[in-house]
């Protein structure tokens, strides 16, 4: 169990300090970084997600948000936590096999719910769920 008190940063002991580009992500996630988990909002978590940072702490949270609603509109449309976990390669996974396995039932469960959802396509799906 991770200490949720933590940052990221504390975490992973990798401290980036100031953002060297001025964008929502690069902000976002170095700010996001510094906070400790448990006061990460949804959207930090799933911009954390979408550039590949603190994947071994945020995929277990990532997922039990997503048991709870798998189209979940975090930010931009609904699905998108979603389509940010699709998004990743089965490798990023590597630290988190129990999550990986909790998603792809989460997938399973709600294909057909999913599959209705104009930003998620089947390509992505059929990574991790084969028919």
């Amino acid at each position: 169990m991770i200490d949720t008190n933590k940052s990221i940063e504390e975490l992973e002991n990798d401290f980036w300090g100031e953002p060297a580009f001025d964008s929502y992500v690069v902000t976002t996630c170095h700010r996001a970084r510094q906070k400790p988990i448990k006061l990460l909002s949804q959207e930090e978590i799933r911009c954390l997600i979408g550039q590949k940072t603190g994947l071994k702490y945020l995929l277990p949270i990532a997922v039990d948000i997503l048991k709870n609603e798998p189209l979940i509109d975090i930010t931009y449309f609904e699905g998108d936590l979603l389509l940010t976990l699709l998004r990743l390669e089965i490798s990023d996974w590597k630290s988190n096999q129990n999550e990986l396995e909790q998603f792809i039932i989460i997938l399973q469960d709600n294909r057909a719910q999913i599959e209705q959802c104009e930003e998620i396509t089947v390509v992505l799906i059929e990574k991790y769920v084969k028919i």
